[in-house]
């Protein structure tokens, strides 16, 4: 973007203007007996010196006008034209960052890098420049020559050094750490920044190699010992491995990083006692912070769960933190959650019910509450929970979508509706859920993504009003949807199906149907089952037929399928007088409904 320049008028024409008229008259009394170019540095320098001082205030626009100024009165002038190369670097205006400018910002700071060789901060910036525009050999010069200059600026060597590397050069950079360690010896930090260039070009043997001198001369750091051990595990060398984690036990043991590193090795070698005796141990570490033992026992828990072991390790785990810390939030939250995870709900929202008491106004703990409560159908509780938890805090649209979600599950479909309304009108405050849509209401700065957000939302209030029986109404917030957003896959598929169902346009659900099946949702088995639905009732079952049985593949099979796609599934095969199939499907259906009886009665006519 093109920026303008922000000097006022009045300054620009008058600096501007004022000197080109000086220039032109005779030199003023107290200049006489000055040369020429005496007479054009002061003026340069004028204006030089009015560039610092806007710098200094953080007036960066005016102070790049002065300092172009004082470089074009004297563009011999060093500082002049350094600053103003500087300035231009720092302004990120589109017309000053193209390479062709940046490569004349830089330029013009050389002459001051060359007429004042030994200034090491400006030399060293200049090198930065360069190594950023990739004149790389000419940052590598500078820094060469700084080295020399100034060889008591040995940070200069580790700047050359990763310049060197950069350029693949990757002697010279040993070798200009060698020349550094040899000036300030050995250093853990020298030691390890060699170690992390040899490893990032494979070189594991001079890492190693390396590792080996570190370790020798620190021999009661611990976390060195950890380094070594850490390469003999990326040669695959298990018995060193072992014995520099050992090694590093004994000498720090109660450092909690140490037993990680254990419990992980053990963990690699299926050795589950070891594992969990050391990630006891870790837990009880001093250097350990809550914050880590809660992120340690989690990743712990996660894979309890994951692999479905025995879950008392967890617990008996969760007895050692929890005697530790009785009534942290972060505890019984975690708590909460691997009892949920368990499926242990109840559990669960006593858990996080007590760390609500300790932390009212987390959010996330009154959405987990609320979901727990979901799961352990304890829906009316769980909307209870939200409207509590908007007297605690100011909730964000996370937690209203949470209780209009425990709402519709719970078939309290007018409060649903009436949360849905309040994430609408987060968005659009004018907006009504249950009217036809007005688009002059929508702000002409209402970005794409909210539009997206109002059409999901409108597909949900149509699922709740279908549900509470208002079909007609229901069909206006389809609608609604559909304006904001053509391709809102879920309203195309409800509102085609519900259309099917309430002696539609059938055409018109058809072809709904069949967009919502473009792209991604392509193979969801629900929308194919929409659509071999409509084709059903339009009476062109070869075809409806095809899309089932993809519809159920998609769907998992037997044992995934829903009561409903088996249902229709029957209905598909009996209509293409494929009457053992269709009882096999409606037997299927059968089995998974709550009240198989109207089910049953097909399966009876057919027999």
């Amino acid at each position: 973007m093109r920026i303008r320049r922000l000097i006022p008028i009045a300054i620009t024409l008058g600096a501007i203007l004022g000197g080109w008229y000086a220039g032109l008259q005779p030199a003023a009394a107290h200049d006489k007996g000055k040369s020429q170019a005496e007479v054009i540095r002061q003026k340069a320098r004028y204006y030089y010196l009015e560039g610092g001082r806007h710098s200094a205030r953080g007036e960066n626009a005016e102070a790049l006008e002065y300092y172009r100024h004082a470089h074009e009165i004297d563009p011999s002038y060093p500082e002049a034209s350094f600053s103003y190369g500087q300035q231009r670097l720092g302004l990120n205006w589109d017309t000053l960052q193209s390479p062709a400018e940046l490569g004349r910002s830089f330029s013009l700071m050389r002459p001051y890098v060359e007429a004042y060789p030994k200034d090491y901060e400006e030399s060293t910036f200049y090198a930065y420049v360069g190594s950023k525009i990739d004149s790389l050999d000419e940052a590598a010069r500078v820094l060469e020559r700084t080295v020399r200059l100034l060889p008591e600026r040995t940070n200069t060597l580790l700047s050359l050094s990763d310049l060197y590397l950069y350029m693949g050069k990757d002697s010279a950079a040993y070798s200009a750490m060698d020349r550094y360690q040899i000036i300030e010896g050995t250093s853990p930090q020298l030691s390890l920044k060699k170690i992390s260039y040899m490893l990032s070009r494979n070189d594991t043997t001079g890492a190693l190699r390396e590792t080996t001198e570190l370790v020798n001369a620190n021999p009661h750091e611990a976390s060195f010992q950890l380094l070594k051990a850490n390469l003999f595990n990326l040669m695959e060398e298990k018995d060193s491995v072992l014995a520099y984690y050992t090694r590093a036990e004994q000498t720090a043991p109660g450092s909690g990083r140490v037993k990680m590193a254990l419990a992980n090795f053990y963990r690699e070698q299926g050795d589950t006692t070891r594992y969990d005796e050391k990630i006891y141990e870790a837990l009880l570490a001093d250097d350990y912070e809550l914050e880590d033992k809660v992120a340690l026992l989690a990743q712990y828990l996660q894979k309890l769960i994951y692999d479905k072991s025995d879950t008392s390790r967890g617990d008996y785990l969760f007895k050692v933190l929890e005697q530790q810390y009785p009534h942290e939030p972060d505890v019984l939250d975690l708590e909460s959650r691997y009892t949920a995870a368990k499926g242990n709900f109840n559990d669960a929202i006593e858990k996080v019910s007590y760390a609500i008491d300790l932390r009212h106004n987390d959010e996330n703990l009154w959405i987990q509450k609320i979901q727990y409560q979901v799961s352990a159908d304890k829906k009316k509780e769980a909307v209870e929970t939200y409207e509590e938890a908007l007297t605690a805090f100011e909730p964000t649209g996370h937690l209203h979508l949470v209780g209009a979600t425990a709402a519709q599950i719970g078939e309290q479909y007018d409060k649903a509706i009436e949360i849905y309304g309040r994430l609408m009108k987060l968005i659009v405050p004018k907006i009504e859920p249950d009217s036809v849509l007005d688009l002059k209401i929508l702000p002409a700065s209402l970005p794409l993504a909210a539009y997206e957000q109002l059409s999901d939302l409108f597909v949900s209030v149509g699922d709740c009003l279908y549900n509470s029986k208002k079909v007609d109404r229901a069909f206006i917030a389809y609608d609604n949807a559909l304006e904001l957003n053509p391709d809102n896959a879920m309203g195309l598929n409800n509102y085609a199906y519900f259309l099917s169902e309430n002696e539609g346009d059938l055409k018109k659900a058809e072809e709904m149907s069949r967009r919502s099946l473009d792209g991604e949702n392509a193979k969801n088995p629900t929308f194919l089952d929409t659509y071999a639905w409509i084709l059903h009732k339009l009476n062109r079952d070869a075809e409806a037929e095809t899309f089932q049985r993809d519809a159920i593949s998609e769907a998992g099979g037997d044992a995934a399928t829903g009561e409903e796609l088996w249902d229709h599934f029957g209905d598909i095969l009996m209509a293409n007088g494929k009457t053992e199939e269709a009882i096999e499907a409606w037997t299927k259906a059968a089995a998974l409904a709550q009240d198989p009886t109207e089910i049953q009665k097909k399966i009876n006519n057919a027999k």
